[in-house]
């Protein structure tokens, strides 16, 4: 979707509750002293979230309760190296959704989507642009971060009109800079102050348009899967080098994140990396010239959504300018809020996804 310049239309969804809590030690809610005018006593953390959602939208990335200014606001979605050397990687934990996509040679990069990335010194390594990312990106309205790009990424963003920065062109030098203890090209990173001076820099419009479509619909509260299946260990095996996992910890209800045999971490918070959603999309992926690749997502296609240690079968349709998800029996997929991981697999290699 090419930029444009109406803003959307305001969504509204606060909840006005009466209500007196009183909450006990360590942190849990008295059952007892919590009381609401002709309904039933809430009794979960999540049920307690929503009495302070007055003003307050989900966001469409996580679900979670925002402020609407922050909901109206474009995100921003930057390329990310994800080869052994550029390990450990920057500032991509405070991104609300990530993409997992095979490139050339049988490795995967990486596209971190934020809608708020304040406060980030270091966000990288940053890389190029290819043109499914580049897709994936416009489908989510964001502006489309990266240093350089393949061919078919290049003649992509000038096919669809994209707003985006590239560190090899002139705005490179707001956005992007570069860490002298790793070797190039695995040494580009951006900042929350730069994506800043940049995008002012560009004079790119950051409010939604009024054509914008949302392309996840979320619960208002986390809910168990209805008739899943055991999803505590996730594995999304790309080929013989290349077998990410994911390990759910009841603890938090979240999937941590695994690649070359050890824990993914965020090298800015030390933290390993963890979502409340795991999606896996099957398409067609195949290399048009024998070396780069092509992974058709604006298409149709089957996958799994996993979500508090379990999972069911979906599908998915790009339509009306984006993607949306569906349960087998055609009802619209609702997510829990959180943060989620999205890996486009081979359709081909079905055998390549494990369930345990």
């Amino acid at each position: 979707m090419k930029k444009k310049n109406l803003k959307q239309a305001a969504i509204s969804m606060g909840i006005v509750l009466g209500l007196s809590v009183t909450l006990g030690g360590c942190g849990q809610e008295d059952e007892s002293q919590v009381s609401l005018p002709n309904t039933e006593s809430m009794t979960s953390v999540s049920d307690l979230e929503l009495m302070n959602t007055e003003g307050k939208v989900q966001s469409d990335l996580t679900g979670e309760w925002v402020d609407e200014e922050v909901n109206n606001r474009r995100p921003v979605a930057v390329m990310i190296n994800n080869i052994g050397e550029a390990m450990p990687q920057s500032g991509i934990a405070q991104a609300d959704v990530i993409y997992e996509m095979i490139v050339e040679g049988g490795i995967t990069r990486l596209m971190a989507v934020y809608s708020d990335y304040s406060g980030l010194e270091k966000i990288g390594p940053v890389r190029s642009a290819r043109q499914y990312y580049v897709r994936t990106a416009d489908q989510m309205d964001a502006v489309f971060c990266h240093v350089g790009g393949s061919t078919l990424g290049y003649d992509e963003i000038e096919r669809i009109g994209m707003d985006d920065l590239d560190g090899l062109s002139g705005v490179g030098n707001y956005f992007i800079y570069r860490d002298n203890s790793r070797v190039a090209p695995h040494n580009a990173y951006t900042s929350a102050e730069g994506l800043d001076a940049a995008i002012e820099y560009a004079q790119i419009d950051m409010t939604h348009d009024s054509s914008y479509e949302p392309m996840f619909s979320f619960n208002s509260k986390k809910k168990d899967l209805v008739e899943g299946s055991p999803a505590v260990k996730i594995t999304t095996e790309f080929n013989a080098s290349r077998k990410p996992w994911f390990e759910y910890h009841e603890d938090d209800q979240q999937y941590y994140r695994f690649q070359y045999g050890e824990p993914q971490i965020d090298d800015q918070t030390g933290e390993q990396l963890h979502f409340q959603n795991v999606m896996i999309l099957f398409a067609e992926t195949y290399s048009p010239d024998g070396y780069l690749m092509e992974v058709c997502n604006e298409d149709s296609g089957d996958g799994y959504y996993a979500s508090n240690g379990q999972y069911v079968p979906i599908t998915w349709k790009y339509e009306n300018g984006t993607i949306h998800y569906y349960l087998t029996s055609g009802e619209e997929l609702k997510m829990n809020p959180g943060k989620t991981w999205i890996t486009f697999f081979d359709a081909a290699n079905p055998q390549g996804i494990l369930f345990e």
